[in-house]
């Protein structure tokens, strides 16, 4: 873990430059991979499935049997505890939701924009090392208050050729159907081009490892994407009130996702400061072996420990590293929350972990990482819609306004613009 005192915006920029990693050596296999599902479908697909997935399956195995989604065994109060969620994240989403919109001049045009669902919508749910249910939630359920109709779900099978229960019963329990065992990149390629067997979608969503990262990218513009996704993040400003074993729980709550996860303290507190590595290798010790040792990488590669003299600058590092997830716990926090300008999501107050986002309080917790929270937002309603804008031009209108259509089409020397305007310009 790196420490800083009192640090200047370049020492906290190099800092950043550490995190970066390079796909492009993983780039002409991953868009091989792409390519080929793309031009020779299943007889492709079922050699990467048999290549890449834990347990190699054939295409004819490819998709989740309806059999196999309703006899999914979960915990007692699984479906229960899921249910609620599901109720919080829906009322959040429901809020966004946009409706379609019109006006009409005085001389009776009508112009506006139609709120239109995407048709279908691909949900990557990584199934690795833990199996992501509360992601399939947070991406499904905004968009069926969108209105998508077909939902699809790509997710990689485990060690014996099957869905973990717990992403099946969610899938039950959100009406999702169309379940398929495939993971990593071949898995976005079908999603996209489709095959055989699986038909394409409009757009795909949801996070993975670095080859889904990859052919994300690679497939965005024939479909659309959420976001080029990194791993996790979050920074936590504290001052004297933060309890103490708070935030060091909270800072190991983003780095056992991954070696490559960043977690950052920035306080105003010179104890919790001093006594915050001990603190931490306390908690860290009482982890699970593989979270101790995956948390533990994590710190040391991209742990960040900073000292600042007023919250005010706390705020200037925050949002020049722009995090995933940003905890203030501090006295008074929506005191400073108009300070935030770059955050994924924030949480405010000693009781608002990270964790809370994560199952479900209501945002959605699919974010921009790696700085994107820069210029992009995380996932929400309005990225399964698309808005189509119309036009109805009374004559009234076109009579008055024509001229100077008519006039800027010859300043851009496009003549058969000025003639259709012109055309219409002479009629009797």
């Amino acid at each position: 873990m790196r420490v800083f005192r009192n640090p200047s915006d370049e020492q906290i920029v190099e800092f950043l430059k550490l995190r970066g990693f390079s796909l492009s050596q993983l780039e002409r296999e991953v868009a091989e991979i792409v390519q080929r599902v793309k031009e020779e479908g299943d007889r492709a697909l079922g050699e990467f499935l048999r290549k890449f997935e834990k347990c190699p399956i054939s295409v004819e195995q490819l998709r989740v049997s309806r059999e196999e989604i309703e006899k999914a065994i979960v915990p007692e109060d699984f479906v229960e505890t899921v249910e609620r969620v599901v109720e919080d994240i829906r009322r959040y989403h429901l809020l966004q939701r946009e409706e379609s919109k019109f006006f009409t001049t005085e001389k009776g045009s009508v112009l506006g924009e139609m709120v239109v669902p995407l048709e279908s919508v691909g949900i990557y749910v990584p199934g690795g090392k833990v199996p992501y249910f509360s992601t399939l939630l947070m991406c499904a359920v905004p968009a069926q208050v969108a209105g998508v109709e077909r939902i699809v779900v790509a997710t990689p099978p485990d060690e014996t050729g099957k869905v973990s229960p717990l992403i099946l019963k969610c899938c039950e329990m959100l009406g999702i159907e169309e379940v398929y065992k495939m993971g990593g990149a071949h898995a976005i390629a079908a999603l996209a081009y489709g095959t055989e067997s699986v038909k394409p979608v409009e757009k795909i969503v949801g996070p993975g490892g670095r080859f889904v990262t990859l052919a994300k990218k690679i497939v965005f513009g024939d479909v659309g994407i959420d976001s080029v996704a990194g791993p996790s993040e979050i920074a936590i400003i504290a001052d004297d009130s933060a309890p103490k074993d708070y935030v060091a729980a909270d800072f190991l709550s983003q780095a056992e996702h991954d070696e490559m996860a960043m977690s950052v303290l920035i306080t105003t507190s010179e104890e919790l400061f001093e006594g915050f590595p001990s603190l931490l290798l306390s908690q860290l010790n009482a982890l699970p072996t593989e979270r101790k040792a995956t948390a533990e990488k994590a710190i040391e590669n991209f742990g960040l420990l900073v000292f600042v003299d007023r919250l005010e600058r706390a705020f200037e590092i925050s949002n020049l590293i722009a995090p995933e997830h940003l905890e203030v716990m501090v006295k008074d926090p929506f005191r400073y929350l108009g300070m935030v300008r770059n955050a994924g999501s924030v949480f405010l107050g000693a009781y608002s972990c990270e964790p809370v986002g994560d199952y479900g309080a209501g945002p959605n917790h699919v974010l921009p990482t790696f700085g994107t929270a820069r210029f992009s937002s995380g996932l929400r309603v309005s990225d399964f819609t698309k808005k189509v804008f119309f036009t109805y031009f009374s004559e009234k209108e076109f009579v008055e306004k024509s001229e100077r259509y008519l006039k800027m089409a010859r300043w851009e020397s496009l003549e058969a613009h000025a003639k259709a305007i012109e055309v219409r310009r002479r009629k009797p």
